[in-house]
């Protein structure tokens, strides 16, 4: 916990030497700033540090870029709101339409999809492109996280600083999806651009089962972070792995979701599609309310601090 408390005190020097003290609102940026840096190992500051007129220029960025997220960020809350009332207007009015509960529920996502289209992902574009001058912004977005905080080794922080974008999407037949990881070009960890993993729902009409398909890391050498003195270690890139379950599940069409022993991986993935990807900006400033539910979360934010 001493080392990112220093960590927080060197972030905030090296970011009051471009903006002036009396500004209130580079003040504010300066306290959200300090504590992202807690939450970033050490290690991983010191390496930011010797390459100071890069990151400053990204410090610049971020403070420029503020108000501009501030703004899509209510944008998108406005949108949401709207999809909601928007949705509930739309079963309201076609629910008897379809005797064929599997007619309706395609239809609905048909639905939902197009109003995403139409309303979201424009903000969501408009976010990424703001966000490219913000330091480690979705790196600190998952790290706000409780549970997906516990995923991340400190060897992978290193790696996600150069995530750019989290997407997600429905898979053909709707019931499943698939998530996709943009990385900038100059990554040193891996050669993948893209990483994806996608979750397709196995529905026979008499069990149903998932299957997870994850993109196959192309390692650049001596980088492999799933692996440590050449055995296994954990790291969050685990999650790119592919399984297909065993034990049967169910899925309910009407709540849109699928139930049963629901693997850990899944429900992670989950959290980035129903969560991150919306509220990301609201994840990075650490605002957003964590209603994470697995696992004791008792003193969480002193463990986020201090477990690296």
């Amino acid at each position: 916990m001493a080392q990112s408390s220093t960590s927080a005190k060197k972030a905030k020097t090296s970011i009051q030497d471009d903006v002036s003290g009396d500004d209130a609102a580079a003040i504010e940026a300066y306290k959200t700033y300090v504590r992202v840096m807690c939450c970033i190992p050490p290690t991983h500051f010191k390496e930011m540090e010797q390459t100071k007129p890069e990151s400053m220029r990204k410090h610049k960025l971020w403070l420029e870029s503020r108000d501009q997220l501030k703004e899509i960020h209510a944008e998108i809350v406005k949108e949401e709101a709207l999809f909601v009332e928007e949705r509930k207007r739309w079963v309201a009015d076609n629910r008897d339409l379809y005797t064929d509960m599997n007619k309706f529920f395609v239809e609905r996502c048909l639905w939902e999809t197009e109003f995403k289209e139409i309303h979201l992902k424009p903000l969501y574009e408009k976010r990424c492109i703001a966000a490219k001058g913000v330091p480690a912004f979705w790196l600190t977005a998952m790290i706000a996280n409780k549970i997906l905080y516990k995923q991340i080794a400190e060897r992978d922080t290193k790696a996600l600083y150069f995530l750019n974008d989290i997407e997600s999407s429905r898979t053909t037949d709707l019931k499943g999806f698939e998530l996709k990881f943009t990385f900038d070009d100059h990554n040193p960890y891996f050669k993948n651009k893209v990483l994806t993993k996608k979750y397709e729902v196995i529905d026979d009409n008499e069990s149903v089962s998932l299957k997870a398909i994850g993109t196959k890391i192309d390692w650049h050498p001596s980088q492999k972070l799933t692996q440590q003195s050449g055995k296994s270690s954990e790291s969050f890139f685990k999650f790119f792995s592919s399984y297909a379950t065993v034990d049967p599940l169910s899925f309910d069409k009407e709540a849109d979701e699928l139930k049963g022993d629901i693997p850990t991986d899944y429900l992670i993935g989950t959290k980035f599609r129903d969560k991150i990807i919306p509220h990301a900006i609201s994840w990075y400033t650490f605002s957003e309310d964590d209603d994470s539910d697995f696992g004791d979360d008792s003193d969480e934010e002193c463990e986020r601090c201090s477990r690296w």
